[in-house]
């Protein structure tokens, strides 16, 4: 027997016999989404031989294959980081060049500390960074999904299908999101409390408070618009689906962890975690972004919400958005607990267990950019407790 798979001898098939292996089921696990699934023939060409089995242990071959769709997405995912950040460096430093040149201008010689002026004017008073995050991140976003999934082969259009998707469910899913959001939030407060207490700051938020018409407008498109999309489409699409191409329960929860570690605290870690698994399951089971997007703009837009109505004190629009908040938190409730009951999260079989995590920490492009988040986060956290 070969060490990564054997055949199984016998005689000619008759005609109609079932003796090929399903390439979009490879490992016979029922409670996994077959539709979703990618050809395994991708990564096993010989899948498609009569009599051909997978071996529990993946072989050097496979093993390489599976390594290398992981790779893809860490090499690609590393690129976005890299290149966002030296856009967004590159466009302040540009923009406030424009803006120096221009007062020196019209009035002259500037004033000494004029560039301290000047940093606080783009950071605090102006809305250049949230048009710059608009621009930049949304751009990357989806340059790095359609170039991700056209270097795995995957059509864009796919990720769209949409299938057993009803009005009723999709609300179910909003409201389980919205529920999970406020469990993830509760959580977040009490751990961030805990270290502070202990003089650790695990968050600072980066944003600051926007009042003018044109910053709340521009905050709105962004969070509830841009951002969910090309998120989706980069998390959801090109990094799930090859995240599951051995292993959908594996994809679905190491994509939500990288959403994760994204963020770079601690605090939006839980947040998008927890809203990760629920929107890879969405994802998987109904063979689209679609019910993900929404859901991610529906949570975005309830925060932008409250925001804007705490921070510019309309204290009635605030309670009556709190309440219609609260209403569709416990319908969300009661919609976890008929999922939990109903429907099932794909299960991982012994011979995927052995191609999920167990390749991915041998995969150096990937580890490599697990490392690079968690790494950003330890030490955003020791620079703000000022340890550093």
């Amino acid at each position: 027997m070969s060490a990564e798979y054997y055949y199984i001898l016998h005689d000619e098939p008759a005609a109609g016999s079932t003796d090929l292996l399903d390439p979009h089921d490879p490992f016979d696990n029922p409670s996994e989404f077959h539709s979703y699934q990618c050809d395994y023939g991708h990564i096993v060409p010989e899948i498609r031989t009569s009599g051909f089995r997978l071996a529990q242990m993946p072989g050097r071959s496979e093993r390489s294959r599976i390594r290398r769709y992981y790779n893809i997405v860490g090499g690609f995912l590393a690129g976005h980081f890299v290149v966002t950040n030296v856009l967004a460096i590159l466009m302040i430093f540009g923009i406030g060049l424009l803006i120096s040149m221009v007062d020196q201008t019209a009035v002259g010689d500037l004033p000494a500390n004029y560039d301290d002026l000047l940093n606080d004017y783009i950071d605090n008073h102006s809305t250049i960074l949230l048009g710059l995050s608009t621009l930049v991140y949304g751009l990357c976003n989806v340059l790095t999904a359609v170039l991700g999934c056209k270097a795995t082969k995957i059509p864009i259009a796919s990720l769209f299908r949409t299938k057993n998707l009803t009005p009723l469910t999709m609300i179910g899913y909003i409201c389980c999101a919205l529920l999970l959001q406020t469990v993830a939030g509760l959580a977040a407060t009490g751990l961030t409390d805990l270290f502070d207490a202990a003089g650790i700051t695990l968050y600072e938020s980066d944003i600051s408070e926007v009042t003018t018409v044109r910053g709340i407008v521009l905050s709105f498109v962004y969070s509830v618009i841009v951002a969910p999309i090309t998120e989706e489409l980069l998390m959801r699409g090109f990094v799930l689906k090859n995240l599951c191409r051995s292993n959908q329960r594996f994809g679905i929860i190491m994509t939500a962890f990288i959403f994760g570690i994204w963020h770079e605290n601690v605090a939006q870690f839980l947040l998008a975690f927890v809203a990760g698994c629920l929107f890879g399951y969405m994802a998987v089971k109904h063979d689209s972004l679609v019910p993900s997007i929404i859901c991610h703009m529906v949570v975005n837009l309830f925060a932008e919400l409250f925001t804007v109505f705490e921070d510019n004190g309309l204290d009635i629009a605030l309670m009556a958005s709190e309440l219609v908040y609260f209403g569709l938190v416990l319908f969300g409730l009661i919609w976890l607990i008929k999922l939990l009951l109903t429907e099932r999260f794909p299960r991982a079989t012994v011979a995927q267990q052995e191609r999920g995590l167990r390749i991915t920490i041998t995969s150096p492009v990937m580890l490599l950019l697990l490392i690079c988040h968690i790494g950003s986060t330890v030490l955003f956290i020791l620079q703000a407790s000022e340890i550093i």
